[in-house]
């Protein structure tokens, strides 16, 4: 991930704008340059240059392209990562908040059964309390 952030911050993002402006600045300069043919005359204009400056702009417009897809796949894996990272974390999260609550149940199941023992004692003393009072009675 490192080695990719650092090839991400080695492309210039803002820059790759710029060049992309210079690029439409001049295709249009070129097209102007040959749209209009100086004679006026088609037979004299210079077809194979047209072509040849029309391929070249095609070109460098396919290598700006080329360029725009690198740096998206990249933010791509960036994103991807940061994505399985925020996932791992709330699972985390999750299983901690579980834990939690199991923890809170247990410790509440057992301080109910201590009540209940304690009170089932409680009974079984004044049962015996008053077993023994009934035997005095009877005597």
């Amino acid at each position: 991930m490192t080695s990719l952030n650092r090839d991400f911050a080695s492309s210039n993002v803002p820059g790759s704008d710029l060049h992309q402006d210079d690029l439409r600045t001049e295709s249009l300069r070129t097209l102007q340059q040959y749209m209009s043919p100086p004679s006026g005359n088609l037979m004299d204009y210079d077809w194979d240059q047209l072509q040849e400056e029309y391929l070249a702009s095609m070109e460098k417009h396919e290598n700006a392209e080329r360029d725009l897809r690198n740096r998206v796949s990249k933010l791509l894996e960036i994103f991807m990562a940061w994505s399985e990272t925020t996932v791992m974390r709330d699972e985390i999260r999750a299983l901690k908040r579980f834990k939690t609550q199991m923890k809170h149940v247990q410790t509440s199941e057992e301080d109910l059964e201590l009540k209940r023992k304690h009170y089932v004692d409680v009974v079984e003393a004044f049962e015996s309390a008053l077993a023994l009072l009934n035997d005095r009675l009877k005597s």
